[in-house]
């Protein structure tokens, strides 16, 4: 399970940025660790684009979802199919 917070929504944007850049120190390693960033990415900027009606931020947000779901298919594909 990562370490990344739930509960986003009461973090201001410099500090979600910084949380992100963070979350970027080391960089992940494994596929699963790659996972957990992206939805945690995914969540950063979706909050971001909710608080600032930021239409950069929701697509970004959409790209981070697009990454960890192809790492998912990615990673059930190498257990044949099953997680």
């Amino acid at each position: 399970m990562s370490d990344f917070p739930r509960d986003l929504s009461g973090l201001s944007s410099p500090e979600l940025v910084r949380l992100l850049l963070d979350a970027t120190n080391p960089p992940p390693s494994t596929d699963v660790e790659r996972v957990e960033f992206f939805d945690f990415k995914a969540r950063v900027f979706v909050t971001l684009a909710d608080r600032d009606e930021n239409p950069a931020a929701s697509r970004f947000a959409a790209r981070a979802r697009a990454d960890r779901d192809r790492l998912l298919a990615q990673i059930e594909d190498q257990r044949g199919g099953g997680l």
